[in-house]
This record gives structure tokens, sequence and C-alpha cells, in this order.
């Protein structure tokens, strides 16, 4: 393994049997696959559920906003909570917290109560990360990409499942793709409450008395940030969700505006790309990453993205955008869970969740500035310019992973 594993987790092993391990493996990836299907079902009916009330686009990207900001303030204090009192009590009042806040946001009846149930959703959504810290307790060091490769799979079939749902049952009523989430929510939060166990041990807890500044989002990505190695990760993986959700929110107007293409078409091509992204999450990531380190399948993971987000800029027929989307997702399927092991094979167990936590935050900023580029550099410089800028902010992480975050030895 290429990273440096942080001294105080010598001697540290999952605190689960083998066979209890791979049951509590299953119930997180459930619990993350229905997770991810309740927040993507909003997705085809949100805009016209706000629109009832105002039918600005400013009011609907006032909807991710409002969860991205809250996310970004809580997170990081959710995570330590987390290693303070243990996984399981954390994930139960996130999950509960994301039931209520989809039942508000369902119920309606003004703007400001969509945006209060998203803001909601957005304090107490500390599920993904929480539950990726959860991955980390449990796995050993040489199976811990491959396992966090579970979050990318649940993100693959909920990307696929949770849109399709919603639009069915936006069919019936608007407002219904919100309530199903709601029950899905609550669904996970029997789950965990009846047959998750709890997966760090007390003698692993962090003891250090909650202080005002814990409170403080900024202070925990500094903290975080003067680890030795970790800082210049996290910039890569800023990097990465930058670019990543700045292409994708700006990638179907491209499609219609170069190629005139029509919905089923990019439902196919995201459905073809979730395939990719989940066979790539459940064959390949173990045996690449085994064979070849952390640090050099998320170099090269990066640089592919770079490669072929510019050659879909240059695709001259919407035919061939099919395989090079297909391949592009492909390498992101790696980038996510080597970076995520070179991050937590930097902190003690005392801190993965708050290092998790510190994660969700940076990735709620880069879901913010990240479309806004995007959006900007689609008028100002032109259709289609994120891909050929975010090919540059790729191959830029990548030569920072390359030079500036240490190796063992």
């Amino acid at each position: 393994m290429e990273s440096t594993p942080h001294p105080s987790n010598a001697g540290y092993s999952s605190p689960f049997p083998p066979q209890q391990t791979a049951v509590a493996l299953a119930l997180i990836f459930s619990i993350l696959l229905m997770d991810v299907i309740g927040f993507t079902l909003l997705s085809p009916v949100a805009p016209y559920l706000v629109a009832r009330y105002d039918n600005s686009a400013l009011a609907v990207t006032l909807i991710t906003v409002s969860y991205a900001v809250a996310q970004f303030f809580a997170a990081p204090f959710l995570g330590k909570l987390g290693d303070r009192y243990g996984r399981r009590p954390v994930l139960l009042i996130s999950l509960l917290g994301q039931g209520i806040g989809y039942f508000i946001f369902g119920m309606g009846g003004a703007l400001w109560i969509l945006l209060l149930g998203r803001f909601i959703g957005g304090v107490t959504g500390g599920n993904m990360s929480t539950a990726t810290a959860y991955i980390a307790d449990i796995s050993s060091p040489e199976r811990r990409a491959r396992n966090f490769g579970l979050i990318g799979m649940a993100w693959a079939l909920g990307l696929i499942l949770g849109p399709a749902a919603g639009a069915i049952f936006g069919q019936i009523n608007l407002a219904a793709p919100a309530f199903a989430a709601a029950v899905l929510s609550l669904v996970n939060v029997l789950l965990g409450l009846f047959w998750l166990p709890e997966s760090l041990p007390s003698e692993y807890r962090d003891r250090s008395p909650l202080r005002l500044n814990d409170f403080n989002p900024i202070s925990a990505i500094f903290d975080m940030g003067r680890k030795p190695g970790l800082g210049w990760v996290l910039v890569v993986l800023c990097l990465f969700n930058f670019s990543f959700n700045g292409v994708n929110s700006t990638s179907t107007f491209f499609f219609i505006e170069k190629f005139g293409v029509q919905p089923w078409q990019t439902g196919l091509l995201l459905g073809l790309t979730g395939v990719a992204l989940a066979f790539v999450q459940f064959v390949l990531v173990q045996r690449v990453v085994s064979r070849f380190g952390e640090k050099r399948v998320a170099m090269s993971s990066l640089f592919g993205q770079a490669v072929f987000m510019t050659t879909i800029f240059f695709a001259p027929a919407f035919w061939i955008i099919y395989p090079l989307n297909m391949l592009n997702g492909a390498c992101s399927s790696f980038t996510f869970p080597t970076l995520t092991t070179l991050t937590t094979d930097r902190v003690s167990h005392r801190e993965v969740g708050l290092l998790m936590g510190v994660t969700t935050a940076l990735g709620s900023l880069m879901n913010i500035f990240g479309p806004l580029w995007a959006g900007m550099a689609y008028e100002q410089v032109m259709p289609g310019a994120p891909y050929w800028m975010g090919a540059l902010i790729f191959a830029a992480a990548a030569l920072i992973l390359q030079f500036a975050a240490p190796s063992k030895g």
C-alpha cells in the first residue's frame, strides 16, 4: 500500500469476526442504497414543486444551496460526535432527520417550508459520512478500498433507480416522491435500530471534551489540513469534486445544444454509465488497487478522466458519447475509494468520523461552487467549456497527488 498508515492505528482490527463484518457491510450497503434512492427520488419533481410558489431559476437553485450550506456547517460536528459516542447513534439521528426533512418538503405550502425541509435534511445529512466512517471501522487495511467501493456502487444503482422511481411516483402526485423518500429513511432507521451493531469500540473513541470550536467547520477543516500528508490529498479531493459536479451540472445542456438529443437518449446515457460504475466498484476496484496501490490508481483515474472528458468535448457524433461516458464513469469509480482510503490512512481511528465530516463539508462547498463555475464557463466562454477546463483541473489534481502528497517510505 502506498499510503502511510497513522501510527496510532497500529494494532487496530475490526471489532467483528469475518461473518459479522460481511453482514454489517451488507446492512450498510442497503442503508446507503436506500439513502441515495431517497435523495435522487426528488430530482424529477423538485423544480415543479418549487414552481408552485416561485418559478424563478434562483428559487430552484436555493433548494440545492440550502441543503449544501446546512451540511457544510453540520457535517464536521456530526463526525466529531461519531468519534465520541459511536457511529450507530449518529447514523440513526441523521436518518431520522432526513426522513423529517423529506416529509416537510412533501407537505409544502410555501417556498420557505420547502427550504426548511431541505435545510433540516442538510443539518442531519451526516448519514453518508457516518456510514463511510463505519466502513473504515470494520475494514482491514487491504480491503478498505474495496469496501469503500460499496459507496460508489450504492450511488451508481441509486442514480439509476431513484430518478426512475421519482418520475413514476411524480405521475401520481408531485409530492409522492418526497413522502416515498421519507418512508425509505424511516425503514433505514429501523434497520439500524434493530440489526446494525456499533462499529467503534469504546477504547478507540475520542475522549477529548467538546469545545465551542468543534461547531466551527472552518476550524475542523484547517485542523485536518495540517495533519502530515493529509492536506494535499484533501486539495485533490476538492478539485475532483469541483470539476466532477461542475461538468455533470452542464453536460445535458451541452448534449442538447451540440447534438439535439432527446430525453430518452440522456436517460440511456445515465443508465449505461451507472452500469459501468457498478461493474468497476464490484469487480475491479479491489483487484486493481491490490496490484498497483491506492495512490497510483487514484492518479491514473484522474488522468483517465482528463483524457475522456477532452475526447467527449471533441466527439463528432452522439453515439460516440455512450462508450466515452462509460469509460469516463469507470475511471471516476476508482477515484473516490482510493482517495478516501488515502485520507483515512492518515488519521487515527479516533478522528475518522471528524475526517469524514470534513470531507462531506468540503464536498458540499464543491457542490455549490462547481456548478456555479461550470455555468459561467458555459455561458461566458463557450458551450462545452466545462469539459476541457474540467480536464485541465483533473490533470492538475493528478499532478498534485503525484508530487505533493507523500508516499510510504
